[in-house]
């Protein structure tokens, strides 16, 4: 039973120190506002969704525009796209780059960060610990 003890001291201690606290407030990526101009979208919350999934703008941009097959650019805070979106089609998207490059696999937090190392892309977890491998965008 005294083995037991020991590894269990060593494994909590191996756990951040914030890993449990609980901020109250629940994540929640808000829908994406799209105004079609002629043949072009515009994203008028991007700025607040990537402030929200805590990511550069450049990658979810990036990521977004190659998975609708089009071209995509900032203008100001919003971004655009070459061709008719509908809001929906975009939050389908946004919801598979954030479950793949934003949730912990491991505990499904949000509170991670993109960490590049050599040639591996990784996928760290400040609230587990857990160190996940990803494509890179």
């Amino acid at each position: 039973m005294d083995n037991y003890e020991k590894m269990l001291q060593r494994a909590r201690s191996q756990v951040p120190a914030d890993a449990f606290k609980r901020s109250g407030e629940r994540f929640q990526v808000p829908k994406a506002q799209l105004m079609i101009q002629g043949n072009r979208s515009l994203w008028q919350n991007f700025h607040e969704i990537v402030g929200v999934v805590n990511r550069p703008g450049k990658e979810v941009l990036k990521y977004i525009s190659g998975q609708l097959a089009t071209a995509g650019t900032f203008e100001g805070s919003n971004a655009v796209f070459q061709g008719k979106f509908t809001s929906d089609a975009v939050d389908d998207v946004l919801a598979h780059y954030i479950e793949y490059y934003v949730i912990c696999p491991v505990c499904g937090r949000p509170d991670t960060a993109e960490i590049k190392d050599e040639n591996a892309y990784w996928l760290q977890c400040s609230a587990c610990g857990a160190r996940t491998s990803i494509r890179p965008v």
